[in-house]
């Protein structure tokens, strides 16, 4: 038989002719010689010619195109269910989908999560339904970007934008496809950011708090890596004396090819990991025109969130004129034999230097008054060489209990005196009066102790509101010290 899939329409029409003609001649010619009346006749000659081309029309006509017809019923379906997929996956994102033609800017398609934001825009024109305040097709349309210079289509185009009619952002993925009809149209889908927006903008504004923080740090003040002494973060201050990320910490502050390692400039690094605190040291650095400096370093730990110490805060701070000012009073005796304290002159020098520089100076600045109590008894009773060993014992005691910035002194006889700059803003009166009676606490359980360990101790604070001289900060902290000397608090 031959293949009905080649049968074309005219061929088909051409047969059914030819068909027809010869089975009508034939019928014809049959019916002649029956003699019948006309009307007989042609009831006949129909009834006998759908008879005839029956079973034709059959084999040529139905049959050939049954499968095609089962297989267009059987596409529809096809096409009709993944059409109902498809509008079901994109009604189920939760972004804004929409199809928009590229010259008359109609809004050919949207998915669910679009309608319940702007309701059903179909047909409508999108910069007029979609934001507000346009007057014409938006400045800021993509068309331009998704199409080249013969107008096909080109790769995905990503940008983010804040929407004028409901003011939140979104990340907009912006594509130009061949639409069912075959035009190019502009396909968008576009998720909302609002929340990681605003996560950025506090962030951000985080960001610029402590950078403003930082910058108003008076001393460099940067950040070290502590598996590769890399700076990673300095300030203006640090910038400005050459420290700056990038640069390994020992080759900005030292101009070495190698960590600290000596016993006069201990690695503030090493000193943070070991310990685990806060440290303070102090070396000796080059600024930028080769000058030394003397410098008080303090490091602050910084940790992950396992708890491993990986980076390391340093604060320099430059101590070079009160190390010059005390290389200048080592020249001229102010040292207190019996204690290695300043003397009298040492610490009115060194203080009254200190005290001068408040207002330039972060933080507070306290002084401490204090004696030991009951040393005329130790002296009488147990020998007056006790009683050097009480003030000796005094003297080692606020040594460890305060820092080697801090200025310590033996004004005379059992009177000693500290003044100390607390740049942190950590210390305060009561922290002081805290450490300093477990410091003797300390003391006093020492086993074999002839004698209780006590002293009596004031506290003054320097008023940037109200200045005033060294003189009276000691005659405050004095004052403050007999009145606790008379209940013998500590």
């Amino acid at each position: 038989m031959t293949d009905m899939k080649n049968i074309t329409p005219l061929k088909l029409f051409f047969y059914l002719t030819l068909l027809i003609g010869i089975t009508e001649y034939g019928i014809m010619s049959f019916l002649a010689m029956l003699s019948l009346s006309p009307l007989a006749a042609g009831l006949l000659d129909s009834g006998l010619l759908l008879l005839t081309l029956f079973p034709f029309l059959y084999l040529l006509v139905y049959r050939p195109f049954q499968k095609n017809i089962l297989q267009l019923m059987q596409t529809k379906g096809n096409i009709e269910s993944i059409h109902h997929h498809t509008l079901t996956v994109l009604n189920s994102i939760d972004a804004i989908v929409y199809v928009a033609d590229m010259e008359t800017y109609e809004v050919l398609f949207i998915n669910d999560y679009m309608k319940k934001i702007f309701g059903d825009i179909t047909g409508q024109v999108c910069w007029k339904s979609i934001q507000i305040g346009q007057s014409g097709p938006c400045p800021f349309c993509t068309n331009d970007k998704l199409i080249d210079t013969d107008g096909l289509p080109l790769e995905m185009y990503r940008w983010e934008f804040q929407n004028t009619t409901n003011g939140h952002w979104y990340d907009i993925h912006d594509r130009a496809i061949r639409w069912i009809d075959g035009r190019i149209v502009r396909l968008e889908i576009a998720t909302d950011i609002t929340q990681r927006k605003e996560s950025e903008e506090k962030i951000q504004q985080q960001n610029h708090f402590l950078q403003s923080v930082i910058e108003s740090l008076p001393y460099p003040f940067y950040v070290i890596d502590m598996n590769s002494y890399e700076i990673e973060l300095s300030n203006t201050m640090a910038a400005l004396a050459g420290i700056k990320p990038g640069k390994k910490c020992f080759t900005a502050t030292h101009n070495s090819e190698s960590p600290c390692n000596s016993e006069e400039h201990e690695c503030p690094l090493n000193l943070v990991k070991t310990k685990r605190e806060p440290v303070t040291v102090e070396h000796v650095h080059h600024n930028r025109a080769g000058e030394e400096e003397y410098v008080e370093i303090h490091g602050y730990p910084i940790t992950d969130k396992n708890g491993v110490i990986n980076k390391m805060i340093e604060i320099q701070i430059d101590i070079t004129e009160r190390k010059k000012a005390e290389e200048k009073l080592q020249q001229i005796s102010i040292t207190d034999e019996m204690t290695g304290l300043y003397n009298r002159r040492g610490f009115l020098i060194l203080g009254e230097k200190q005290i001068q520089l408040a207002d330039r100076t972060p933080g507070k600045i306290y002084v401490i008054y204090a004696d030991c109590n009951k040393l005329k008894l130790i002296n009488d009773t147990l020998g007056h060489k006790m009683g050097d060993e009480f003030i000796q014992e005094t003297a080692v005691l606020l040594k460890e209990t305060f820092r080697m910035s801090d200025i310590i002194g033996r004004l005379g006889g059992d009177e000693f005196v500290v003044l100390l700059v607390e740049e942190a803003g950590k210390e305060s009166e009561a922290i002081l009066k805290a450490r300093l009676t477990e410091a003797i606490a300390r003391r006093n359980q020492q086993p074999g102790r002839k004698f209780p360990f006590s002293i009596s101790y004031g506290i003054s604070c320097y008023d940037r509101e109200n200045p005033s001289s060294l003189e009276k900060l000691l005659s405050q902290a004095d004052r403050h010290m007999y009145q606790n000397k008379k209940g013998l608090a500590v």
